[in-house]
């Protein structure tokens, strides 16, 4: 034996024991590791970190409602309600913890593409409000795309907002610090300009309608057809804020320290004289009843949820403002057999989640407003008939029974002179082009249309339907046929069926037939605009989740590969198992398979 073999054996002799312990130590943190971590693999990406009031995550043609610590792919369409809001992180290499988006109530946003946590990536506002926390430099930051513009929020605290005004839109912009980088669209989609930086501390709009330039000649108008920065670079006064706004900005403002420029105190000043939580600046959180939200507010600013006490879980993220979510999901255990940890963890959050989910009934009876909490299925307990003077109550506008979503039930009244029941309302779709705004009107009052509508490459002819009159929800679509020239045909395609438009050479197009967001339509494979030769264009749709479901028969596990929605069939089916007991059926449905599930066979006696 050799003098280095001799060396090496003494030393392993001597040290044996602490070698030993030491490789079971760091096998032990390297398993803790993955569990925390969920592996080596890091989950970079966009994570939802708080979800409260009514939030929804659309997925092809699948929508739920978000819960604390999902995660969010491309396609993804996440739709925030009224009284609601989301915190979404961006989780990448060298990202700062303490970043994220903040969308308010009334807001939709498209996860356009994959979030990697190695550069920037865009998500698109279809509506509403965001706030970006990204003051500090990170690795990964978020791009936020309008129809106008796209902003990169990176080393910036900044509020966004898309809006529309009837028939004219526009992108909103307050920079509280740093400096947002912007880049202009047209209508065809082809930037605008060279990438230009907002100064802090500075408000304004990003527009293309002339018609908001009332005095302006129409040589003058025809220079704002383009998105402009003509009305970026405005002063603003923290006045102009909602007291949502500012209650994130409070939060920002205790995370980023002595470098953020506004004084807590002055934030804190105009949100108390806004009415600060009493104006109802927080949205009711909708919370599974396995999942616990935990509050430990260590700063001067306002507490961001109340405690709410239920099942304690294991894992912990940290929320912006200091707060700490804790959440655990409980495996359940087949009673026949142990599937594999994978499918039992997958199949068990499912059911629990489902099962265990509590909605919100509000009860308004004269303009007051009561909530109860109502597990999912079960039914809201009806209050006594109301009594107010001067009118007389005719029952209530929807049922207390089998809530199985956030829910609204108004008493209805009318006067006891026999007067008609409190305002109604209708909703009124205006379709001009591939424009679609949405209008309320009083039943039996008329809709504000305009009387023109321009649309370039076609001549306006007046609505489909009479506007006049309201009586029920209705769509009014603009009558819009080629001007004279020369005129191509553009075939579109969606699931295999042909439909056919005309359209003036240069034109846009406007398609006969629209696929619904629900359906998994993510756009058309070809532009609209500028059409010069007979074309075919077809919509695009998401593609479908496949899923894994597993069957255990008789102690043995199969594995079949299931698109979402569709019918799980299994490899077989069992007469007996290995005891002797007939086979009678399946624990749950084979129908409608929306995840990873395990399906077990139940045998009876003879």
């Amino acid at each position: 034996m050799g003098k280095w073999s001799l060396i090496m054996k003494e030393f392993f002799n001597n040290f044996r024991l602490p070698i030993i312990l030491g490789g079971c130590a760091l096998v032990a943190v390297i398993a803790t590791l993955i569990v925390v971590t969920g592996g080596f693999s890091s989950g970079y990406g966009l994570y939802i970190t708080t979800a409260s009031g009514s939030v929804s995550v659309t997925s092809s043609d699948v929508s739920i409602n978000a819960s604390n610590g999902d995660s969010l792919k491309k396609g993804d369409i996440v739709t925030i309600g009224d009284n609601s809001s989301c915190v979404i992180a961006y989780q990448g290499k060298n990202n700062s913890e303490d970043n994220y988006l903040v969308l308010g109530a009334n807001t939709q946003i498209v996860i356009s593409d994959d979030f990697k946590g190695k550069g920037d990536s865009e998500i698109y506002l279809r509506n509403g409000t965001i706030i970006g926390n990204f003051a500090a430099e990170d690795n990964a930051s978020v791009i936020v795309r309008t129809t106008d513009s796209t902003i990169t929020l990176r080393e910036a605290v900044s509020k966004i907002s898309y809006r529309t005004n009837e028939f004219t839109s526009y992108t909103e912009l307050y920079t509280f610090m740093g400096y947002n980088k912007i880049q202009l669209y047209d209508e065809m989609g082809d930037t605008m300009n060279e990438p230009e930086y907002q100064a802090e501390k500075l408000w304004g709009r990003i527009i293309s309608e002339s018609d908001m330039f009332s005095d302006t000649t129409d040589s003058e108008s025809d220079k704002l057809d383009s998105p402009r920065f003509d009305l970026l670079n405005n002063s603003f006064d923290l006045n102009e804020l909602t007291a949502f706004d500012l209650k994130q900005l409070l939060t920002i403002a205790a995370l980023v320290g002595d470098g953020f420029p506004y004084a807590t105190s002055d934030i804190k000043a105009v949100y108390d004289e806004k009415g600060g939580d009493t104006e109802n600046t927080d949205p009711v959180n909708e919370i599974p009843v396995e999942t616990s939200v935990t509050t430990e507010d260590n700063s001067d600013s306002i507490q961001t949820a109340e405690p709410i006490e239920t099942t304690a879980p294991p894992t912990e993220t940290t929320l912006p403002g200091q707060t700490t979510l804790h959440v655990i999901t409980q495996a359940t255990t087949a009673a026949t057999t142990t599937p594999p940890p994978e499918t039992t963890t997958q199949a068990s959050s499912q059911t629990s989640v489902q099962n265990s989910t509590v909605h919100m009934v509000t009860i308004i009876i004269d303009g007051e407003e009561t909530i109860q909490e109502v597990a999912h299925g079960e039914d809201a307990v009806k209050p006594a008939d109301p009594v107010i003077d001067g009118m007389t109550f005719i029952g209530w506008d929807g049922s207390f029974e089998n809530i199985t979503d956030d829910t609204v039930i108004t008493a209805m009244f009318s006067d006891n002179l026999g007067g008609d029941i409190t305002a109604v309302t209708h909703t009124v779709t205006v379709v001009i082009g591939t424009q679609t705004t949405t209008l309320t009107v009083e039943d039996g009052a008329s809709a504000n249309l305009p009387e023109d509508v321009t649309v370039e490459g076609y001549v306006f002819k007046g609505w489909d339907k009479d506007y006049r009159e309201i009586t029920s929800d209705i769509t009014i679509t603009a009558i819009l046929e080629p001007v004279s020239g020369e005129n191509h045909t553009v075939t579109f395609i969606v699931n295999g069926q042909s439909y056919y438009a005309t359209v003036a050479d240069g034109g846009t197009v406007v398609p006969p037939v629209t696929p619904t967001a629900d359906s998994g339509f993510i756009g058309w494979d070809k532009p609209l605009e500028n059409i010069t030769a007979d074309t075919t264009i077809t919509a695009i749709f998401a593609a479908k989740a496949t899923y894994t479901v597993t069957f255990a028969i008789d102690g043995q596990y199969y594995y079949v590969t299931v698109t979402e929605g569709g019918k799980a069939e299994p490899p077989f089916i069992p007469e007996m198992d290995s005891f002797g007991n007939v086979f009678v059926g399946w624990d749950r449905s084979l129908d409608n398979i929306m995840g990873d599930t395990l399906i077990t066979a139940v045998y009876s006696g003879r």
